[in-house]
């Protein structure tokens, strides 16, 4: 069974982060607009689902025969956070450009995002990934959390691209950081613990 309590506030804290798919949705609608962006959604869902159903898939068995598996790719994610949130902050605040973004450019984007791998060791249940029937309700679950944050991707991208845009991008970044920080913390603690 699903802990609604912890999963909930865990991907929705992660899928807010800004990061490769989410920079592509922002980008998308400063560029097309939030309409026209909107179609960009199913893309991300279908990289994630596929992505974290291959990680977890492939460590459940892995780590009964290896079971230093999930530490080190608990630790490895700790350490990408901190990357990540180092190159947020030093480059907070620089524009974005390029042309109008597709589907297929935000799907493999979200296929290849490290968060996948962290939601399939760090928050997904393992019994997610033990039945067909506990994977699609936790992927429900997720679906319903990553379809509002997606549209707020967008809107905030397309907030950014109009004439009163009063949002500090440069502040936002910083404070996801922080954020990231913090979590990569959490996350290099619980994998030496």
């Amino acid at each position: 069974m699903i802990d609604l309590l912890t999963f909930v506030p865990a991907v929705a804290a992660i899928l807010a982060m800004p990061g490769p798919t989410n920079t592509l949705l922002a980008t998308s609608g400063a560029q097309a607009g939030f309409r026209r962006s909107l179609r960009l959604v199913p893309a991300e869902l279908a990289g994630y689902g596929i992505a974290i159903a291959a990680w977890g898939l492939f460590l459940e068995p892995a780590s009964a025969a290896l079971p230093w598996l999930k530490p080190l790719l608990k630790l490895a994610c700790a350490v990408y956070l901190v990357a990540v949130a180092w190159s947020l902050w030093r480059d907070a605040g620089s524009a974005e450009n390029g042309e109008h973004l597709g589907a297929r450019r935000v799907f493999s984007a979200t296929l290849l995002n490290p968060k996948a791998l962290l939601f399939a060791i760090a928050i997904f249940p393992e019994a997610a990934f033990r039945s067909l029937g506990g994977f699609l309700q936790t992927m429900g679950f997720f679906a319903a959390i990553i379809v509002p944050i997606a549209f707020g991707w967008i809107g905030f991208g397309s907030t950014l691209s109009g004439p009163s845009a009063r949002i500090q991008p440069r502040l936002v970044q910083r404070g996801a950081a922080l954020v990231l920080l913090t979590f990569s913390a959490s996350l290099g603690a619980t994998a030496l613990g």
